[in-house]
């Protein structure tokens, strides 16, 4: 990360904490400059600004991205541009801190302190979840099938392809072997049949059962089932991925935040 990049993040931070306080970015990075009493021009990290209704309030976000402390000469100047720009109000966010000098300045002339910083191991204690998910699997097991028949064309060998056989009716209409699976194990399903149970589906009449390819096989006058529920167990651990990508704690106020990876932002105080 460098400072142009800590001072976007600042600004995306700020526009997502306070986008239900209707808080916009006025301006930020080098274009943003604010011509003060002085006839100075001063160029502002980030200005922002937000509406009780009535009144549009500014705030200047100086950002310091300083490996050591920032004192209160740093304070005295973001005041003094506070004051001839005649902003509501300063804030200076900081990855290291600030000198005890600096915070006692700053609480005095009403700049907020910010601190932006990576988190450390510390931090991340107790922070990430894992959740265990325990799946219960219900699936209806056919045991046996037969077809009642009264007369055999031709032997079905091999393994039952379900879709490949039909019960062709006196009306024309034709239901598939699938059809008639489908359906008991539906009803295992429904009735939560763990122990086996058998039905028997009985024709008005004999019906033909044909292949995909029209060849009678036989005359059936009934279709015998029997099934039941199998019950599996599976245990699935989650751990939660969304990382803490950056913490961010505002001094006077007291608030700490974490700012995850995928963007989300969350009030750890």
């Amino acid at each position: 990360m460098d400072w142009e990049t800590y001072e976007e993040i600042t600004k995306n931070i700020y526009e997502t904490l306070g986008r239900e306080k209707s808080v916009k970015i006025v301006g930020h990075g080098r274009e943003c400059k604010v011509k003060g009493k002085s006839g100075v021009k001063h160029q502002i990290d980030v200005l922002i600004s937000h509406s009780d209704g009535i009144h549009d309030y500014l705030t200047a976000i100086e950002c310091k991205y300083w490996n050591k402390n920032i004192d209160k000469d740093i304070i005295m100047k973001v005041e003094q541009i506070v004051k001839d720009c005649n902003f509501n109000k300063g804030i200076i966010v900081t990855k290291n801190g600030f000198t005890p000098d600096g915070e006692k300045y700053a609480e005095f002339v009403n700049i907020g302190l910010v601190i932006l910083r990576e988190p450390t191991e510390e931090d991340m204690k107790g922070r990430t979840k894992k959740f265990i998910i325990i799946a219960h699997n219900h699936v209806a097991h056919i045991t046996k099938f037969e077809n009642k028949t009264v007369e055999v064309f031709k032997e079905i060998s091999g393994l039952i392809q379900l879709d490949r056989y039909s019960y062709l009716f006196n009306d024309g209409e034709k239901r598939t072997m699938q059809d008639y699976f489908s359906d008991f194990q539906t009803k295992l399903l429904k009735e939560n049949a763990l122990e086996e149970i058998t039905e028997e589906i009985n024709f008005d009449y004999p019906v033909l059962l044909q292949d995909i390819y029209g060849n009678n096989m036989a005359k059936v006058i009934g279709i015998k089932f029997s099934g039941k529920v199998d019950v599996t167990t599976s245990r699935t651990e989650v751990v939660d991925e969304n990382k803490i990508w950056l913490m961010m704690k505002s001094i006077f106020e007291d608030k700490t935040f974490a700012v995850y990876e995928n963007g989300e932002i969350r009030d750890i105080s």
